[in-house]
């Protein structure tokens, strides 16, 4: 019997905590636009949009907790995602560009640095080939 051992690159938990940290800072702000509690003229997504985006950031700060490779690598596609469509929106006119707005993107960035920085530590998780 052949056996293939799977080993994964440790990721530090204060950097898993940090990332977790910036999701939920993420969810509240969009949770924060999507509530109204942001002036009239602000401009965004529909408000349940808005809600289900922060509700995503929420359960992904969660599952970053996970250390799942798979499930970063999700994450940094979603998040990267998410910052194009703003980005395209904004330069449609369409988004509007605050001290809010802006502490969420960065949050967002960082995040996404982050992801793609835990997806690279934790490689293929594989020591040789599997049989």
């Amino acid at each position: 019997m052949t056996s293939t051992r799977f080993t994964v690159a440790p990721v530090p938990r204060w950097a898993l905590s940090i990332a977790t940290a910036l999701a939920i800072l993420v969810a509240i702000v969009y949770l924060a636009i999507g509530f109204g509690l942001v002036p009239e003229n602000f401009k965004s997504p529909p408000a349940p949009v808005m809600v289900v985006a922060g509700l995503a950031y929420l359960i992904g700060g969660g599952l970053i907790l996970v250390a799942n490779r798979r499930l970063m690598l999700a994450g940094a596609a979603a998040n990267s995602l998410v910052l194009v469509l703003f980005l395209v929106s904004a330069l449609m006119g369409n988004a509007t560009i605050d001290p809010l707005t802006l502490s969420g993107k960065v949050a967002q960035v960082v995040l996404g640095v982050l992801l793609v920085w835990f997806v690279k530590r934790m490689g293929k998780g594989r020591d040789g080939p599997r049989v």
